[in-house]
């Protein structure tokens, strides 16, 4: 049985390719876009990948596109990002938080621009042997701040306005609003499905490969990362337009070892006939970044750096609350050996600073921390990144 993506998904984001034309961009074909709405102004947000629609019924479930106002709410979320591919002169696939349009639908998808410069887009489908044009719109006609995706829109609530991005665009950009402070510094856990370099100054970019009873090295990648990399981004400031990335259509680089997860979807209350799509938070299982007794740290126990979502357990039809890991974040995977609390740093000193009371012996040699002996001299050249026992001390080696 093949789920689509959803009617809203499919439609929706193909609409961005043709408008490109006339955003003053000059760009026409592959690129990054946001979309809102000509009415109503609101923003769309890819936010699960869960959504159907039966074409022979005309029934879809259209909540895996959200409608949002506010482009200061949009230039941070990873979920408002479109990335459009030009198959053809009319015909394009778009991608989103790690699906895309052709590989779950098998469609490439045509616009159709209107004398102001918007875009309608339409979709054929036959019911009861009768070819019908649906158009995607903005259902929700209030002045809410969240609108509905849906067909019934008219007139300019099914036109839409494309931008691309631009990183050093005075709104229209991308740029990480961190939500760790520590040490006088900035962080966020983040994972996308684009790859990106930082642009901005101060910012940095981690990842870790190994990890060694509760405490573990940052290893900081530096110039692009590839798509689909859990990392912790530590920032320049908390002001989102000084946190800048420029994202990527492609990359050669890649990242080996890195023991990071992600997850894309906070997204939860969906249809019986779908399924919710979010990350419910195992203790057990996983740790979350965040801070604690002025340490940064990897910990199980974090209630306020997860979300609350409101959801339903359809085998009893009753709304229930789980806590859950943010959309587009990392965190690490866990099990019965993983530390409660795992101490971050970055900078190899710090390790002997919180080891200088554990002198294991005072042999000379370098080991494993489990005891396996490397070599009989306190040489360290040459060894891989990574944490070892010289000479009865804990070190890091870079």
């Amino acid at each position: 049985m093949r789920r689509l993506l959803t009617f809203s998904i499919f439609v929706s984001l193909s609409l961005a390719t043709t408008f490109a034309e006339d955003n003053g961009t000059g760009f026409i074909g592959n690129g990054y876009y946001r979309i809102s709405n000509f009415a109503t102004q609101r923003y769309i947000y890819v936010t699960d990948n869960k959504d159907y629609y039966d074409m022979s019924k005309d029934i879809g479930d259209f909540q895996a596109i959200q409608l949002w106002k506010d482009i200061n709410r949009a230039v941070t979320d990873p979920a408002s990002v479109i990335l459009m591919k030009q198959i053809s002169t009319d015909h394009y696939d778009l991608m989103a938080q790690g699906t895309g349009v052709h590989a779950l639908t098998g469609f490439y998808l045509y616009a159709e621009k209107q004398s102001n410069g918007t875009y309608e887009v339409s979709a054929s489908v036959t019911k009861a042997g009768v070819s019908v044009t649906k158009y995607l719109t903005d259902d929700e006609k209030s002045s809410s701040d969240q609108g509905k995706m849906g067909t019934n829109g008219k007139l300019n609530y099914r036109k839409w306005i494309v931008d691309k991005l631009e990183t050093n665009h005075a709104t229209n950009y991308f740029g990480i609003k961190p939500t760790i402070e520590w040490n006088g510094k900035y962080y966020q856990p983040f994972f996308a499905d684009f790859p990106f370099k930082a642009v901005s100054e101060d910012m940095r970019i981690f990842y870790i490969n190994q990890i060694d009873g509760d405490i573990a090295l940052l290893q900081e990648l530096k110039g692009e990362i590839p798509a689909n990399t859990p990392v912790l981004i530590e920032c320049a400031s908390p002001d989102p337009s000084e946190n800048r990335l420029d994202l990527l259509l492609s990359t050669s680089a890649t990242v080996t070892g890195n023991m990071l997860s992600g997850v894309y979807f906070c997204n939860g209350k969906r249809p019986k006939a779908s399924t919710d799509a979010y990350t419910k938070f195992n203790p057990s299982k996983m740790r979350i970044f965040s801070v604690v007794n002025g340490k940064l740290v990897l910990t199980k126990d974090a209630p306020d750096r997860l979300v609350q979502l409101n959801t339903i357990d359809w085998s009893t039809y009753e709304e229930i609350t789980v806590n859950c890991l943010p959309a587009n974040t990392s965190y690490l995977k866990a099990d019965s050996k993983t530390a409660s609390k795992i101490v971050l740093t970055d900078d190899p000193t710090d390790i002997n600073n919180i080891f200088a009371s554990s002198k294991e012996n005072t042999t000379e040699g370098v080991y494993t921390i489990s005891g396996t002996q490397l070599r009989a001299t306190n040489n360290v050249e040459g060894l891989p990144a990574g944490l070892y026992i010289v000479g009865g001390r804990k070190i890091a080696v870079k």
